[in-house]
């Protein structure tokens, strides 16, 4: 059997860095869910998004533009993040010790410690970068510290004037579809004043809400097969459409809503940062204690195209 006493320090720096974080990046649900991300975000700077009018006309010999293209602008501007970390081996052995085990009667290899769990937290990292992305508040005054680094996608949605903001309640089952009809309409109407293309308007909910969404929906479900009565849902494979739009599940604060166009949310970050690290480091090699820390930097940046677009519902 294999020796699971090994702790050695792992550090990853440079081009090891940039490709675990481009890694997570790239497989973060956000992507998935039709928001824009914006790499190579090393200052504030625009963003941009547009549509265009028409083209086609009547064919006539002489060059008459008619096509017009409207650019709307936002800003973006990335922060450095860190994960500092002490824990005690003892709480961990356990666990790791089984794992490994199991790998090793396998006829594989096992993990070190440090591999092993710095591939756990990246999974703990990953949710928490997302919760930054939805929930982020610099004003923020709760015991979740990280959720300060920057305003997120609902700050922003708050602070901007032009955004629809319903004021609603905590989701029950009773009352959660007529809130969600109620933002998607309240969208609907903000989109034929303006004149906006629907079609990559998406629903956003915490997680946990679509669970409950999908209890609500199905309590209201007749289950008769001769009953036709229109409803207002779908599932398509996995994905739940209301009122022809796809519910997409986030990382946002519970019981709110937020509908609009998925590519004006914008994700920003920098893989090619120098400063992107990943150190754990066994301490008992510098000060004798059975403990280890744990040292990640990374960046994140949050935009809004056009928020005026958005329709943000909250209890």
């Amino acid at each position: 059997m294999a020796n699971f006493t090994n702790f050695e320090n792992i550090s990853y720096c440079g081009k090891e860095a940039q490709e675990i974080f481009s890694k997570d990046i790239y497989a973060l649900d956000l992507r998935g869910y039709g928001i824009t991300l914006m790499d190579d975000v090393k200052g504030k700077q625009k963003i941009y998004n547009g549509d265009m009018g028409d083209v086609w006309q009547a064919y006539t010999c002489s060059f008459t533009p008619e096509g017009e293209v409207v650019l709307t602008e936002d800003f973006i501007e990335p922060v450095a993040i860190k994960v500092n970390m002490e824990n005690c081996y003892d709480a961990f052995w356990p666990t790791y010790l089984v794992e490994q085990t199991s790998i090793t009667l396998d006829g594989g290899i096992p993990a070190t410690f440090g591999e092993w769990f710095f591939n756990r937290l990246r999974t703990k990292m990953a949710k928490e970068y997302q919760e930054i992305f939805w929930q982020g508040n610099t004003a923020y005054t709760g015991n979740r510290d990280f959720l300060k680094v920057t305003d997120g996608v609902e700050a922003q949605l708050e602070a901007n004037t032009g955004a629809t903001k319903i004021t609603g309640s905590t989701f029950t089952v009773d009352n959660i579809i007529a809130q969600v009809e109620a933002a998607v309409m309240a969208g609907l109407d903000k989109a034929a004043a303006d004149g906006a293309n629907t079609d990559e308007y998406r629903i956003f909910l915490n997680k946990n809400d679509v669970r409950l969404l999908m209890i609500a929906l199905g309590k209201d479900c007749s289950c008769n097969l001769t009953n036709s009565t229109f409803k207002n849902y779908a599932m398509a494979g996995d994905r739940l459409i209301v009122m022809g739009f796809e519910v997409i599940p986030t990382e946002q604060t519970r019981s709110t809503v937020i509908f609009g166009p998925a590519r004006n949310l914008v994700l920003g970050f920098d893989t090619f940062d120098s400063h992107l690290e990943y150190r754990v480091i066994d301490m008992k090699q510098t000060t004798g204690d059975n403990m280890f820390r744990v040292i990640a930097i990374s960046n994140i940046a949050v935009g809004i195209i056009y928020p005026e677009l958005f329709v943000y519902s909250r209890p």
